[in-house]
């Protein structure tokens, strides 16, 4: 296969298992971690989102390369990964609901979790 075949091929995958990975990570982290402190939820999802595409594929590396805070209880987080094939990024977007909008360190509820790949992030 071509650079550009196993760059797309890698895509196809990438982008399945960042849909796949959707339910149960939010399942997980509303099981699990319930009525956090916002000011430990960058941590804990970063740990839970590296944690669970380790699990469910061991040849793919992923590692955050940056995280931002939105708007109260938004954060954004971008992942680099490399397989055999291509290197890439996966975008993070957490949506969280505060019980106090004015303290960063009252409890936090998931709200939404969305995961997905753009294929301009994707090179050989």
């Amino acid at each position: 296969m071509t650079g550009h075949k196993l760059v797309e091929k890698t895509f196809a995958y990438i982008t399945s298992l960042a849909k796949e990975g959707r339910k149960p990570l939010t399942t997980r982290f509303e099981r699990d971690n319930r009525g956090i402190p916002f000011d430990t939820i960058e941590a804990v999802v970063t740990k839970e989102i590296e944690s669970w595409f380790a699990n469910r594929d061991r040849n793919l590396q992923i590692r955050l390369e940056k995280s931002i805070k939105g708007k109260t209880g938004e954060i954004f987080q971008t992942y680099t990964g490399a397989t055999k094939d291509a290197r890439f990024k996966i975008h993070a977007d957490a949506l969280f609901t505060l019980t106090d909008q004015s303290n960063q360190a009252s409890p936090s509820y998931l709200k939404n979790l969305n995961l997905y790949a753009d294929e301009r992030d994707f090179t050989k």
